[in-house]
């Protein structure tokens, strides 16, 4: 058997024919216990943004979003958390040059206690990146109860569902980006369904169901 832990994964290797026959997927394992749930019934426009300030994440694309979200709610704020990948001047910068200095936080990486903090005190959580296939942090965001904005760009389609586990816009596409979280501001069931679909998203990740997919696998091979 070929294990991929995604579909978009799997996808992409079924072309080989060798392959294709053997494919499953199993999922990454989250583990749910760290990360505590609080259900959005309605969320506020404090902003998450938790990836690596690199160009493939696109981070200056959170900071874009914000200054138009801005236009509507101003007192809209922004947190981006992560490493230091090249970007991290570039986008303090932008925020400077945006007038958006006292809007965006910049609390560097996040070790788990962080994320325990910046998690429950942020309401949406935004996903800019022009790569990616089955993103741990957008499962993360969902596995606490944010809802969650996101690119449609390599696996995030596989992951998340439009208007049932996330909201997707087209990559680099500030505006529909700014749209969708005013979309969330203004429509509390929408927040709300996002929130729960997220956290059992995030919940078919845990241990137990994915040991039960590789027990099920490891029987059929060794049947075989």
């Amino acid at each position: 058997a070929v294990v991929a832990p995604s579909t978009y994964l799997a996808e992409t290797f079924a072309v080989y024919p060798e392959l294709a026959p053997r494919l499953r997927v199993i999922p990454n394992i989250l583990e749910i216990d760290n990360y505590p749930y609080r259900h959005r019934a309605s969320v506020r426009p404090n902003l998450l943004w938790m990836r690596t300030f690199h160009e493939v994440y696109h981070p200056e694309m959170a900071v874009e979003v914000l200054a138009e979200l801005r236009q509507t709610h101003p007192a809209a704020t922004l947190t981006m958390a992560g490493q230091e990948k090249g970007l991290h001047a570039v986008v303090q910068e932008l925020a400077r040059r945006r007038g958006l200095v006292d809007a965006v936080y910049f609390p560097g990486f996040l070790n788990p206690e962080g994320k325990l903090r910046e998690f429950a005190t942020h309401d949406i959580y935004l996903n800019t990146n022009r790569v990616d296939n089955m993103p741990v942090s957008v499962l993360e965001a969902a596995a606490f109860g944010l809802p969650v904005v996101a690119t449609a760009v390599g696996g995030v389609p596989h992951l998340l569902r439009d208007g049932e586990t996330g909201l997707l816009v087209p990559d680099g596409d500030v505006v529909a980006m700014a749209a969708a979280v005013r979309r969330l501001l203004g429509e509390p069931g929408l927040a709300a369904t996002l929130s729960a679909n997220g956290r059992a998203l995030a919940e078919s990740c845990a241990w137990e169901p994915v040991r039960r997919q590789w027990e099920s696998l490891f029987a059929e091979v060794l049947h075989a």
